[in-house]
């Protein structure tokens, strides 16, 4: 008997995490009688493999092909997966694609008809505090995966875009219990600590250890990647900041912490104090210019501090002359890439 566990996710609930570390494991998944089909079933033996079953078909199921269409290739597909693991001894399959909290009508029949020929199926849903998924969705589509056009949009001006659609989770989670009732399972993600650690020990599985993806980052690595994505008109996926930020880590020798501005500019005291023990030479210096017929220097308005730019402002620029001078070094590895392939071409011409 091979039960299939169907993670539905929601978003934003550590559900590329669990995926990453189910992904990585398979050995000693398959010695527990585990197997992980994958995020589209790509890793499910069934058969001649359909455009969809990739990693990156959530958009070509989804979108691409009327519901009805997809949950009869869906079925077709599962259906043969289970029965070969059930032969081969597996004891559980999961599928696990955050997409499937809110996109249930393409799989649900699929679902329904495996469910009703005997298969145990469990839905698994994570929810976490509306609050603090709204903060995460922003980071994650509203700055890192840019998904509009134009500059970065404030948390204001893009949740009035936004809105409400994935900001409720209720509506996705009675459709699914309208379907399984309770063999659908709902998950606390804001009291579960290790998010990955609970799915695994959910679901009976031991010996892995979890893995982090897609973490939220640091709030320093969050501005220079707002400002990055900010340059560009067009939408931008973060796997566009990722060389960038691979070039700083590997030339940041020293990863020095500079002293703040403020240290860096004469403060009024040290200004007044060099005045004092100047006083001789001021004095000397004001009779060689009353003597040229010039005004003496004049200290009857005290020096201030010099005032300088916020951090921030001062940000934005190195960032920019950065991103500047990164682009242009991925152009020039580029030539040098198509130059030196153009090289090797040649050579092998001669050796013919």
């Amino acid at each position: 008997m091979v039960k299939l566990v169907v993670h539905i996710g929601h978003g934003k609930t550590g559900s590329s995490s669990i995926q990453e570390t189910l992904l990585h494991n398979t050995q000693i998944l398959a010695r527990q009688g585990v197997k992980y089909l994958g995020l589209m079933l790509e890793n499910a033996d069934a058969g001649t493999r359909l455009p969809w079953q990739r990693m990156d078909g959530s958009d070509a199921f989804f979108d691409g092909m009327s519901a009805s269409d997809a949950s009869e290739q869906l079925y077709d597909v599962l259906s043969r997966c289970i029965s070969d693991l059930r032969q081969e001894g597996y004891s559980l399959a999961i599928w696990s694609n955050e997409w499937l909290a809110t996109r249930g009508a393409h799989v649900y029949s699929a679902l329904k008809k495996i469910k009703d020929s005997g298969t145990d199926i469990e839905i698994q849903c994570y929810v976490r505090r509306h609050d603090r998924w709204i903060q995460s969705a922003y980071i994650q589509w509203g700055i890192k995966d840019k998904s509009y056009e134009g500059p970065i949009k404030s948390f204001e001006e893009w949740l009035e875009d936004f809105g409400e659609r994935d900001n409720l989770f209720s509506p996705s989670l009675h459709f699914w219990d309208d379907i399984f009732g309770n063999r659908l399972r709902v998950f606390n993600y804001d009291s579960a600590g290790d998010v990955v650690e609970h799915f695994l020990t959910s679901n009976g599985i031991s010996g892995v250890s979890s893995i982090k993806d897609n973490v939220t980052p640091d709030q320093v690595l969050l501005a220079a990647q707002s400002v990055f994505n900010g340059r560009k008109k067009r939408r931008m996926a973060p796997v566009e900041f990722g060389p960038v930020s691979r070039f700083v880590t590997r030339t940041d020798e020293n990863e020095t912490v500079l002293l703040p501005l403020d240290l860096l500019t004469p403060p009024v005291g040290s200004l007044q104090e060099i005045v004092a023990s100047r006083r001789v030479d001021i004095e000397d210096v004001n009779r060689f210019i009353l003597r040229s017929g010039e005004p003496s220097l004049s200290f009857a308005s005290p020096a201030s501090q010099p005032a300088h730019l916020t951090p921030w402002e001062m940000d934005q620029w190195i960032l920019k002359l950065v991103y500047s001078l990164a682009e242009e070094t991925v152009q020039l590895r580029n030539r040098t890439d198509s130059l030196e392939a153009q090289l090797i071409a040649l050579q092998d011409d001669k050796a013919i």
